[in-house]
């Protein structure tokens, strides 16, 4: 097995994304889920204009993608991670930590000054990535508003 590569995706990718986030989906949430189901139905132009909008961060291991974080301004000082996927047959070589650093690197390199992002509180595997990479509990309480089951992490950047 070689080592994972971390790659940022274009618009010329959408194809790539698109597949791989299909992937993801139909992994954590299943094909009848309605956020499947409407993201089965984009169009090229809806692919394209979500990697011209947000960063997206793919992970590949011998020329097979198997990982994808999404990265985006909330602020001019704030980057927001959201929708980190490893799949099931590359879980255990860190890379969701890869996703996450690279990720982190195109914040810094935007100036943001915070990274955030949401996980379910009962995921031990994932916070321990997180804590491990500096993110910390961003909220006294722990709960994020709207979300009963997940905490906001930020990691200070800037």
């Amino acid at each position: 097995m070689s080592a994972p590569r971390v790659a940022q995706l274009n618009e010329s990718d959408w194809r790539v994304f698109a597949n791989l986030r299909l992937r993801a989906l139909a992994d954590t949430l299943g094909t009848d889920d309605p956020q499947y189901r409407q993201e089965m139905s984009f169009t090229a132009a809806q692919w394209r204009r979500r990697l011209r909008v947000h960063a997206q961060f793919a992970a590949a291991i011998d020329d097979h993608l198997v990982g994808l974080v999404g990265a985006q301004r909330e602020s001019v000082e704030s980057v927001y991670l959201y929708s980190l996927w490893v799949a099931p047959s590359a879980r255990g070589h860190d890379l969701a930590a890869a996703l996450l650093t690279a990720a982190v690197h195109w914040a810094r390199a935007q100036r943001a000054r915070m990274v955030t992002l949401r996980v379910n509180e009962d995921n031990a595997a994932a916070r321990a990535v997180y804590e491990r990479l500096g993110f910390g509990v961003a909220e006294a309480n722990g709960k994020t508003a709207g979300h009963a089951n997940e905490i906001t992490m930020s990691l200070s950047v800037g």
